[in-house]
């Protein structure tokens, strides 16, 4: 039986004995949480370089797309009377326009005064915008200007009709959704009911009312077209969104004069350098952290002589080769004599990162003759271009087969040997500790009966002494 106290007798404390032997034993089951601790945190620092490496190939692809170099851009000197927008399809070029004219909503209103407990005799409205079909719209007999408007919207006929109070009477307004002349409201009503209020004797209010030809509603805004001119050439369109003007360029007319005093502004599209400036920065940006991260974990303080978490490793060795090895490639055939990064202003710096000359960079970019596209983005089969040769470096890192994965899958695989050697390794150790315990609980057994065996010999003899004297 295990005893847990001091032994009866023997005053032996197995289980301070067994703790002492204890910690001996599993020394080596401390080696291995030191081990997994240490796989652990290599697998933790190898998904930290794979995001940072996994961002700069988001970067370099968008160095890859041709979208990145076509892109176009449009200003204006005068923001208040239009704003634009280009596609890759415009062409670079200036326009001078002149805005006479806004495209707007045909609105019409009611001009007979209204209570609003008023009703009317029912019918049909048959509402039409522009050249299109008239859509019917029934009325029930005795509704309400309220109920009118909610008829007219619940049909989505094109209009927007609402009851607004203007301090004497009610007004039913409504307003076309689509501007210019081809948005005109026009409504003929064929009136069926007999319900209604009567605001004479023998009179009550009349759905004729609303017709516009024949009726009392009066405009409230004229459907009128947008009319502007582009470098002198007059032009008309029925919304203040012209797309179909200047090819690849979106104009949104937003002030106009008039027909004898038009405002004016300038249009400028040109190429967008800045896009691509962009996204040279972010690759620059996204290979700094990249570069910087990989030293971190790899450098060795001598000063202190700590290495750090991967320092030496082959895998992490590999990355920075391959990276520092593309930074050096050197295209031909490029158009404008440009053949690497220092050609436009990107540098490698002792420590290891990337910098940029601005003003050689946008000098590069604003010279047409010089093909920076080519320089990243070529894929002639023998003469790649270097964003094209990142990505498939990338590819071959981070992709599922890549280098990273293939060190992590085998990180992972120690991780799970040890796991496994511990838990034997554990096994064995209660197997042990049982063991010490029951032989120090039959040593606590032997010394405590030796020394009552002792005892007894000492109180025998004691007596056979005293025995003797008295004799």
């Amino acid at each position: 039986m295990a005893i847990s106290s001091a032994g009866i007798g023997s005053n032996l404390d197995v289980n301070t004995i067994v703790s002492q032997l204890m910690a001996i034993e599993q020394k080596p089951l401390t080696t291995l949480n030191t081990k997994e601790a240490k796989f652990q945190a290599q697998l933790s620092t190898y998904g930290t370089i794979k995001g940072a490496l996994s961002s700069l190939q988001s970067a370099v692809q968008g160095l890859t797309s041709s979208s990145t170099y076509t892109s176009m851009s449009a200003s204006v000197s005068d923001a208040t009377i239009l704003s634009a927008s280009a596609t890759s399809s415009a062409a670079v070029g200036s326009y001078s326009i002149a805005v006479s004219q806004l495209a707007m909503n045909h609105a019409v209103r009611s001009n007979v005064n209204y209570a609003t407990e008023d009703t009317f005799k029912g019918g049909t409205l048959a509402i039409q915008i522009g050249g299109g079909t008239a859509v019917n719209v029934a009325i029930a007999d005795g509704s309400t200007l309220a109920d009118i408007s909610s008829a007219i919207n619940s049909a989505n006929v094109g209009v927007s009709a609402s009851v607004i109070n203007d301090g004497t009477t009610n007004r039913l307004v409504l307003t076309s959704n689509t501007t210019g002349s081809v948005g005109a409201i026009t409504i003929s009503v064929t009136q069926t009911g007999t319900g209604g209020t009567p605001v004479s004797p023998g009179v009550v209010q009349n759905l004729n009312d609303f017709n516009t030809v024949g009726g009392s509603l009066v405009d409230l805004q004229a459907a009128t077209n947008a009319q502007f001119s582009v470098n002198g050439l007059a032009i008309t369109r029925s919304s203040n969104t012209v797309t179909d003007v200047i090819g690849g360029v979106t104009l949104n007319l937003t002030k106009a004069g008039t027909i004898a005093s038009p405002v004016t502004t300038n249009l400028t599209v040109s190429r967008n350098t800045g896009a691509v400036a962009g996204a040279i920065g972010a690759f620059v940006n996204a290979y700094n952290v990249a570069a910087k991260q990989l030293k971190s974990v790899s450098a060795y303080d001598a000063t202190n002589k700590q290495a750090s978490i991967l320092t030496g490793d082959s895998t992490v060795r590999n990355i920075q080769s391959k990276l520092s090895s593309l930074l050096q490639t050197s295209l031909s055939g490029i158009a404008g004599g440009i053949r690497s990064l220092s050609d436009i202003g990107i540098t490698l710096q002792k420590d290891g990162t990337l910098a940029t000359d601005t003003t050689k960079l946008q000098a590069a970019l604003n010279d047409p003759t010089q093909d920076v596209a080519s320089l990243f983005a070529s894929t002639t089969s023998n003469n790649k271009g270097i964003a094209v040769r990142f990505n498939e470096m990338l590819d071959g890192i981070v992709g599922s087969s890549g280098l990273i994965n293939g060190r992590t899958d085998g990180i992972s695989q120690s991780i799970k040997d040890i796991g496994n050697r511990r838990d034997v390794l554990s096994r064995r150790l209660v197997d042990i500790e049982a063991r010490y315990r029951a032989q120090f609980t039959k040593l606590d057994t032997l010394i405590s009966s030796m020394n009552q065996t002792s005892t007894f010999l000492t109180q025998q003899l004691a007596s056979i002494s005293n025995t003797n004297k008295g004799a």
